[in-house]
């Protein structure tokens, strides 16, 4: 009796973990992933660099004669106009020059005026042999040594009012002053002791940065083949972030590509100029620099989050025509945007997972879906 009941226990037991289980479960179905279909398309192209500002004019403002400083007639550090006064040289000797040059003029014209009359009167005399001819030949030459003493005494003039106008040193530009290498009361003069400051113009300011040899070669190779393209309507422009992120609002454009590679770097320098009317760029500031104007057409490119690594290189998961993942080696090149620029491994029309790519493997089924990029984060201004 105990025996059929044990049985009968075991026979409902089984029957409830049956009942349980249900029917047996199918394979599961294909991973979800989100693709993007790769097609040929015009992509704009940005050139970064890290360059340094250099003001466009620097001016050693120098003496150019002997004498004492007796003032200094700006702030340092200030921002002066061309032709500003800058510092006062004590004039006295030099005007003392300048009025006795002025004399010698006024002695040479007295003198080159009775000259002129001898020789008038000379000639006025109408009877043979009332005068000899070596006196009038006298007379002429007495008139052209006082011509000529009065152009001696004219330029010795010009030159003392010369030297007398040094002794108000001017702005040479307009631009920022620095501090005043000498004090009023120092002796200069136009040899070593003649540095009195330098003046930099900053408005237009400069900005230079350099290209290595194999990036610059890569530009020009592109150009060449036509894989690189001006945009059409536009020309190179130079943009730039300051340290603190900030884009300066005014492009600038490249006026300047040295001739020859620095034997130092291996790398060429370029240098861009830029509007700077309220001086908000100094010189000596490091900021990025980014190229624009130049578009690559006929590009295949993918997220960037699309590709990976491995040993062999870096690779991208492809849906085939049965819905299949192949494992694919490229070619990357470039970024643009958030994009890589695939240059082999790809053809068009061919569909790249994006996303869900912890789920794919070589040769299993995936379920593809449009990939929706996220909106792009808003650039500080």
């Amino acid at each position: 009796m105990r025996r059929s009941t044990t049985l009968l226990t075991l026979l409902v037991s089984l029957g409830t973990s049956s009942i349980a289980q249900g029917p047996p479960q199918g394979p599961p179905p294909p991973p979800e992933v989100a693709v993007i279909t790769v097609e040929p398309k015009t992509v704009p192209m940005v050139f970064d660099y890290v360059g340094v500002t250099e003001a466009s004019k620097v001016v050693e403002v120098r003496a150019r004669i002997q004498g004492f400083l007796e003032t200094r007639d700006f702030e340092e550090g200030a921002l002066v106009d061309e032709g500003t006064p800058l510092f006062t040289i004590d004039p006295r000797s030099f005007k003392a020059d300048t009025d006795i040059a002025l004399a010698r003029v006024e002695q040479a014209v007295t003198r080159l005026k009775l000259a002129e009359q001898d020789v008038n009167r000379l000639k006025a005399v109408k009877v043979p042999g009332a005068i000899a001819e070596t006196d009038l030949d006298k007379a002429m030459a007495e008139q052209d040594d006082a011509a000529a003493s009065l152009r001696l005494s004219k330029a010795q003039l010009a030159k003392a009012e010369l030297e007398q106008s040094y002794t108000v040193v001017k702005a040479p530009l307009t631009g920022f002053v620095d501090k005043a290498e000498k004090e009023i009361g120092s002796l200069v003069d136009a040899g070593q002791n003649s540095l009195l400051t330098i003046m930099r113009q900053v408005d237009p300011i400069y900005v230079s940065f350099q290209m290595s040899e194999r990036a610059f070669l890569e530009w020009r190779g592109e150009l060449d083949k036509g894989l690189l393209v001006l945009a059409e309507g536009t020309e190179p422009s130079v943009r730039i972030t300051l340290l603190d992120k900030t884009e300066y609002a005014l492009p600038g454009h490249i006026n300047f590509e040295s001739a020859a590679m620095s034997l130092g770097t291996g790398a060429v320098e370029l240098r861009a100029t830029f509007e700077n009317p309220d001086q908000r760029l100094k010189a000596g500031q490091f900021v990025n620099i980014h190229m624009n104007g130049y578009v690559r057409p006929n590009t295949l490119t993918v997220p960037q989050r699309a590709v990976s690594q491995s040993p062999q290189g870096a690779y991208v998961y492809v849906v085939d025509a049965e819905n299949k993942a192949e494992f694919r080696i490229i070619k990357p090149g470039k970024w643009t945007g958030r994009d890589w620029i695939v240059e082999s491994g790809l053809e068009p029309g061919e569909r790249v997972v994006v996303e869900g790519l912890i789920k794919v493997q070589p040769g299993i089924p995936v379920n593809p879906v449009p990939y929706s990029p996220e909106p792009a984060p808003a650039q500080a201004q």
